[in-house]
């Protein structure tokens, strides 16, 4: 049979026995569910044990990409990997980039499936049919850095996932690294391979991926190049990458201790922000098809750690850090971020962790001897350093560390959690409302089944206070019907947020599950039209832009479903107490959570209202927030509806 876009078979690896098995891809499934995200959530609805411990060996990690990954469409370099995470026991797809999944379809694969554990340190080696687990001895306790230069010696050009010591160690906030370009799995992939002794994947092929249509596909290809080049912010954007939006980001990220904003982001933005960054040396990289080479090698030019380099997602990781610990430069702030990348620690729980730890030891509720004895100087680059390695390692307190909010409700109790922290689903909140108002990021934050991330709003209102007309069109260009725009602008608050958020969750299911990056300097060039075009060329299988929208929104649906028959339900979105109370800036004035447009103080009545549509808006029992039986038999979805479904 042939296929088109799809690389056409899926690999299963049992670590425990040693079994290698090929199948072939369901196209039927395919196009119910479209690929990446979607076709891999499915499988794991059917292999997972409801109720696993996520460390124990049964528990499946599922790696793979979408149809246009490795055509040429500009950002498609999309990989995902669906597991149960352990640090929010919730069922996700986390997202990395670079060449792993294109590696991986030039050796004839969408998906491998891997389940058990060796009975030492291994890594999984794809090489075309050639598919072996090889042993890892000698990469066991080295950082992501050097195991990737490591696999790259031994195999050439080849794409690569790994993790580093805090996986080894099974930390709940351990992640994995693609081709040290972009970290995937927050939440606790590093750890789930760990607990599999498996340190790495190596992926590369010999093969080809097949477009059905070439000429229709590269005349829309070639289109959106031409497009991405006339745009004015294309060479700011190719100088900067993302951090070319550091003044909307380092709003967000401004503050500490979930109550105090920073004194001076003007003087945050010389030491550690835009300006510092721009004074760093820097060489771009990118993924395949990438017209902006968003990646970066930089490199700190002066003060103690002059030379330093870190081979970096983006720079913005370390600043957002940085500004949070109140560090001194831009190169504390680049080796801040090569410690974290290099042990594979998530740079955003960390950065909130220890502002957490420390805020309570400035506030005199802990000392240093509740920590074993830990330094809890916040701007102090050693203290830092000190705690990365000791969460790395599960040394000392490194051990509650390396559990995240888990392990803090361990060491401090859960009430104290609760009060200062803005805690939804296990997980501290990336978006915060109480400075940017309440937008699509920010809400979409608490009905996100995996729990709160930084891609959790979609391609949402990134921006703040963007004109109405503009979100309209915006809402347009993801495939939200005329209905449904009216629906979610029919808001004396001019945007009903609950109602717009599902057509941002559907336009991210559609990124995730197609393979193209959803960064908003990529994301700005599609369209749903754009969409259908470059799916139906690549495949041969006509899906028109309402028809693919609604395979998104039955992605959604078993995203859902799945973490429903984990136990999750309504409750688990709602908002964390801290959003109703003032943050305050360093003249005493109090900020409160407000709407988009910041026109209206927001109640927990408010928020429970844009519950109420949001669950309205998708077809959901809004008591429990969970789909009910006449929804999912309209997305075609009876296999699931057994013991989950709910009569509206």
């Amino acid at each position: 049979m042939d296929y088109f876009g799809y690389a056409g078979k899926e690999l299963y690896v049992d670590l425990t026995t040693g079994e290698i098995e090929e199948k072939p891809l369901d196209l039927d499934m395919a196009v119910k569910f479209l690929g990446g995200m979607g076709i891999q959530q499915r499988i794991l609805y059917d292999l997972l044990r409801p109720g696993i411990d996520p460390f124990l060996p049964e528990n499946p990690i599922i790696f793979g990409s979408g149809p246009l990954t490795g055509t040429g469409a500009p950002g498609t370099s999309r990989v995902m990997a669906t597991l149960k995470y352990p640090e929010t026991s919730a069922i996700g797809s986390g997202g990395g980039a670079m060449r792993f999944g294109f590696m991986l379809k030039l050796a004839g694969y969408d998906h491998v499936v891997i389940t058990g554990r060796a009975s030492k340190p291994v890594y999984l080696k794809i090489v075309d049919n050639d598919v072996e687990i090889c042993d890892a001895k000698h990469l066991w306790g080295k950082d992501i850095v050097e195991s990737t230069e490591a696999l790259w010696d031994a195999h050439g050009d080849c794409g690569v996932i790994a993790m580093g010591q805090a996986g080894e160690h099974l930390g709940m906030i351990a992640q994995a690294a693609c081709d040290l370009g972009s970290s995937i799995g927050r939440g606790g992939l590093g750890g789930v391979m760990g607990s599999k002794n498996l340190k790495a994947l190596v992926a590369t092929g010999t093969g080809s991926i097949k477009i059905a249509d070439p000429e229709r596909f590269n005349k829309i290809r070639e289109s959106l190049f031409e497009r991405a080049k006339r745009y004015p912010l294309h060479g700011d954007i190719v100088r900067y990458s993302i951090m070319e939006n550091w003044h909307n980001y380092s709003i967000q990220f401004g503050y500490k201790n979930n109550r105090t904003f920073i004194p001076d982001l003007a003087e945050v933005d010389k030491a550690v922000g835009f300006d510092a960054y721009k004074k760093l040396g820097k060489k771009a990289f990118g993924c395949p098809s990438c017209f902006i080479a968003d990646k970066e090698i930089v490199e700190a030019t002066s003060g103690r750690f002059k030379g330093t380099k870190w081979s970096a997602p983006t720079y913005l990781n370390g600043a957002m850090l940085a500004t949070k610990l109140e560090l001194k430069d831009a190169g504390e702030a680049v080796k801040v971020g090569d410690v974290t990348d290099r042990y594979g620690i998530d740079n955003l729980g960390i950065s909130d962790l220890l502002d957490f730890v420390f805020s309570l030891y400035e506030d005199g509720t802990i000392t240093e001897s509740d920590v074993g004895g830990l330094p809890l100087k916040r701007g102090d680059i050693d203290v830092v350093l000190t705690w990365l390695d000791k969460t790395a390692n599960r040394d000392g307190f490194g051990n509650e560390m390396a559990d995240g909010w888990e392990g803090m409700k361990r060491a401090f109790g859960e009430d104290l959690i609760t009060k200062t922290s803005s805690i939804i689903k296990g997980r501290e909140g990336v978006w915060e409302p109480r400075i940017s108002g309440l937008g699509t990021n920010e809400f979409a934050q608490l009905v996100y089944p995996r729990g709160p991330n930084a891609e959790c709003g979609g391609s949402g209102l990134y921006t703040l206070g963007q004109a109405l007309d503009t979100v309209a069109h915006h809402a347009g260009r993801m495939g939200m019907s005329q209905e449904a725009i009216e629906r979610s602008l029919d808001s004396p608050l001019k945007i009903n947020i609950g109602r717009f958020v599902t057509s941002s969750e559907h336009w991210l299911a559609l990124f995730n599950s197609l393979g193209i990056c959803n960064r908003h300097v990529n994301n700005r060039f599609y369209s749903i039209g754009i969409i259908s075009e470059l799916y139906s060329a690549a495949t041969g299988i006509e899906r028109s832009p309402e028809e693919l929208m609604l395979d998104s929104e039955r992605v959604w649906n078993v995203f859902k479903m799945i973490n429903v028959r984990e136990g999750f339900s309504r409750t688990d979105d709602e908002p964390p107490e801290t959003w109703f109370e003032p943050m305050v800036d360093h003249k005493g004035k109090e900020h409160h959570m407000m709407d988009y447009y910041r026109t209206k103080k927001l109640s927990r009545e408010d928020v429970d209202q844009w519950l109420i549509d949001y669950y309205d808006e998708r077809g959901w029992n809004p008591e429990t927030g969970i789909p009910t039986e006449e929804k999912l038999v309209e997305l075609g979805l009876e296999e699931i509806l057994p013991s989950f479904g709910e009569k509206k």
